[in-house]
């Protein structure tokens, strides 16, 4: 791969003490457009997690440098975003093992959560299409809110990875089309309350 601006990443994360780094998202996976961020993740000797988010020649850069422990140990959901990721440096083979441990990571899934948190997180849904429909500032907020959440919560409550809209709405594109449209079509602006009602009763039925 030839960029000369991820090389400049990787040389700035380098003289930061970086060993191991890390491309993911859009820009890993091929499916990058014109808009798309540098997605990096670096290791390095840190005692906490660094972020750099400036605009170079007009890309937005998402760099994260990570302590030792997270390459050693990523024990939760948070580093799933990096599986898949292409290598670019390592030290050892410790990236190739990182990415090992997130794919079985991946394979077991999220920790399923109970019963009365899903029934809660259905309820909150309902409550808040009920409360869209006050057509103020604060419904608004509510609908643009719900939205937002109720994408997550399909997967989570269905002991399933949320990995962000990009491939959420695809996994619901191909397997559930008829979900993945009420999405679409509760999501355009200017969309009609009757649409996010029949959204949410399609993302809380408990059949699928």
């Amino acid at each position: 791969m030839t960029d000369d601006l991820l090389d400049r990443i990787g040389r700035d994360l380098v003289l930061q003490g970086a060993h191991t780094i890390l491309l993911y998202g859009s820009r890993a996976d091929g499916s990058a457009n014109a808009h798309s961020d540098y997605d990096v993740a670096a290791f390095a000797p840190v005692d906490r997690t660094r972020r750099d988010t400036r605009v170079v020649d007009g890309c937005f850069l998402d760099v994260f440098v990570h302590p030792d422990d997270v390459l050693a140990r990523p024990v939760n959901g948070d580093v799933l975003p990096l599986r898949g990721s292409l290598i670019l440096m390592q030290r050892n083979d410790d990236a190739t093992r990182f990415l090992a441990s997130l794919d079985e990571l991946y394979r077991r899934g999220p920790e399923r959560l109970p019963d009365d948190e899903i029934r809660a997180r259905d309820a909150w849904a309902r409550k808040m299409a009920l409360r869209a429909r006050r057509g103020d500032i604060e419904g608004d907020y509510r609908r643009a809110w719900l939205l937002t959440a109720l994408l997550d919560d399909y997967f989570v409550t269905r002991g399933r990875w949320f990995e962000g809209p990009k491939k959420s709405l695809e996994w619901l594109r191909v397997n559930l089309p008829a979900l993945h449209h009420a999405f679409e079509v509760a999501l355009r602006p200017g969309a009609s309350v009757e649409s996010l009602d029949e959204l949410v009763d399609l993302a809380t039925r408990r059949t699928r």
